[in-house]
């Protein structure tokens, strides 16, 4: 016994020692494995930093090109005022502009000889307050058609702001510009524009309609708090019907009103308790005074008369 709990040691041993520097590299493998990871994460980050910067760089200079083909940004040159073009490409004046038949119509005086196309989508600019520059109106569709005269009909989303002050916020007359295309960048921000206007009016008109539920809920709790109120105090505006007393004076008068005459007929009713009380008391007297009255009388009679009575009895 002794022999085998020795070489049963000896393989303990062994393994202990395989054990501790398994556990050695084991560990030693893991640290390199989790210092790559974090350079790798590093890495990662780094480039991603780098494809973005990339990417506004791609996206500057595309904008670039593109304000370049359409001479977007640069000064209106004063030869645009009296033509049509003036050497701009894409770029059309307006010599007249005026308020169409029609919410969200306007009359240009250009047409097809002046490149607009029937359906098709044109950018609109109005001239500034100062006559300096221009300020976009919108997108618009070209609609009726002729040479020299058109009709653009306005392609986004009319809302109640825009009707309202529809011909406060146009200037209408000479000057106006007109682009068939605009830079596609400039494009996304106004279609993102738009986007989040629809949401802010989707939202207001969800807090609208709550609101409105709310005053409605409000109108009918105050409509029947005024009815308690008038059932509380009494309603004398219907003092001509034949109605029920409450129903005049209200359940708080009556219910006092039903007091004070149930505390006057609980006093009358205790009045009148004492007075039979202190009736029996006084025929409770009146009998013991009768009673002592009979037991003296009947003291005083003659012993002699009393036998001579009970004799002739016998």
């Amino acid at each position: 016994m002794k022999k085998f709990g020795i070489w049963l040691v000896i393989p303990v041993i062994m393994l202990a020692a395989g054990g501790m520097m398994l556990a050695s590299r084991l560990t030693v493998t893991r640290s390199g494995w989790q210092q790559k990871t974090a350079d790798s994460k590093t890495k990662v980050l780094d480039l991603r930093k780098k494809a973005v910067e990339a990417q506004k760089l791609v996206d500057t200079a595309r904008s670039d090109l593109q304000e370049a083909s359409h001479g977007w940004g640069l000064p209106q040159s004063p030869l645009l005022q009296v033509g049509v073009g003036g050497g701009r490409p894409g770029v059309v004046v307006a010599q007249q502009v005026t308020k169409g038949g029609q919410l969200g119509v306007i009359n240009v005086v250009l047409g097809t000889a002046n490149s607009l196309q029937l359906n098709s989508v044109v950018y609109v600019f109005q001239p500034s307050p100062d006559g300096v520059g221009t300020s976009f109106v919108g997108p618009f569709k070209v609609g009726a058609t002729q040479e020299t005269q058109a009709a653009l009909t306005s392609g986004w989303r009319l809302r109640p702001e825009d009707v309202e002050q529809w011909d406060k916020a146009w200037r209408y007359g000479p000057n106006w510009r007109i682009r068939l295309s605009i830079p596609r960048q400039h494009k996304t921000q106004f279609t993102d524009f738009e986007v989040i206007m629809l949401k802010k009016d989707e939202v207001l008109a969800e807090q609208q309609l709550h609101l409105q539920m709310q005053q409605n809920s409000k109108t009918k709790a105050e409509l029947h708090l005024d009815l308690r109120m008038r059932e509380l105090k009494g309603d004398p505006d219907q003092a001509n019907q034949s109605l029920d007393i409450y129903l005049l004076q209200g359940y708080h008068k009556t219910v006092a009103d039903l007091e004070d005459d149930r505390n006057k007929v609980q006093a009358d009713v205790d009045a009148l308790r004492r007075h039979i009380k202190r009736t029996r008391d006084e025929i409770e007297r009146l009998n013991q005074e009768n009673t002592q009255l009979a037991e003296e009388g009947s003291s005083d009679v003659p012993k002699a008369a009393t036998s001579q009575k009970a004799n002739s009895q016998n």
